[in-house]
């Protein structure tokens, strides 16, 4: 086979609405917990890539950066630069595709995906070359924003962060594969969403306006927290977060901190700019963590 025939193949392969068929049936096989036919699938492509499919759903977002229809276009301009270049061999690592042409078949085996609609059946959210995916798994409803109140939700800040504008809509399941937040001066008021991220390990939503940190208390392997210049006054709940390491909350408006003292494995904790008694202070240094205050 020559460059030119296996470009045109690739080409006809990597065409919107066969990435679209493609990627909806890995939604939902996702979206249903079929983890491991997920990883048969992986497997399937492993001579070309390696994904791995944890039993939890982890490394799902790696199939959407290979076969999601808005990178058809990244795809095809990237193979054009190969076939300009002769280069073979990378060409061929764009092959990996070919061996999902019964993708369906697989999706068929179970009886929840005999009715799959292939058709595109709304706006899809990725379209860059570098980005962040992140579907309300309950409701997949979109996330709307008043254009009158000031500030934005997680989930705009998100994308803006990524896209620049908000009018793109996420599947929230993407954040469950970020181990990394950084949203530091996002107008962020609203943490709804951030539940969202339960594989972060480090979170930074420092310079913003939030006031309530709900969302964030079941994020059990969060060990960075970065909350400082926001106008949080509790922070109950805090103590639910078991592998904190790492907590910034100054500049707030923060009283009480007792909720700190029954983190085991807390390091250091950076108060200042609230009125924490110098008894908590003290109790805190007596535990051996490290406070800024």
């Amino acid at each position: 086979m020559t460059i030119n025939e296996l470009h045109l193949k690739l080409q006809n392969a990597y065409s919107v609405k066969n990435l679209n068929s493609i990627s909806l049936t890995l939604i939902d096989l996702y979206k249903n917990q079929q983890y491991g036919i997920l990883q048969k699938i992986a497997d399937i492509i492993s001579d070309f890539i390696q994904i791995e499919i944890a039993e939890d759903g982890k490394g799902f977002s790696k199939f959407m950066m290979l076969y999601h229809p808005d990178r058809a276009d990244y795809h095809s301009n990237e193979m054009k630069k190969l076939v300009d270049s002769n280069d073979f061999d990378k060409l061929l690592e764009y092959s990996h595709i070919l061996k999902l042409e019964r993708i369906e078949e697989i999706a068929k085996s179970l009886d929840s995906y005999e009715d799959i609609d292939y058709s595109p059946v709304y706006e899809w959210d990725i379209y860059a070359d570098d980005f962040r995916i992140v579907h309300d798994r309950v409701s997949e409803k979109k996330m709307k924003t008043s254009k009158k109140r000031k500030g934005y939700n997680f989930y705009d800040a998100v994308k803006i962060r990524a896209y620049g504008h908000t009018k793109m809509e996420y599947p929230s399941y993407y954040l469950e594969d970020t181990d990394e937040i950084e949203l530091s001066g996002s107008d962020i008021n609203d943490l709804d969403g951030a539940q969202f991220c339960i594989h972060a390990v480090t979170i930074d939503l420092s310079d913003n306006q939030i006031t309530d940190i709900e969302p964030l208390l079941d994020l059990m392997l969060l060990e960075e927290l970065n909350l400082s210049d926001n106008q949080i006054g509790i922070i109950d709940g805090l103590d639910n977060l078991t592998n904190l390491k790492s907590v910034n909350l100054s500049n707030n408006q923060i009283k009480d901190i007792s909720p700190l003292f029954e983190l085991e494995r807390l390091e250091y904790v950076s108060l200042e700019g609230n009125k924490v008694s110098m008894e908590h202070i003290d109790r805190l240094i007596g535990m051996g963590v490290a406070v800024d205050y």
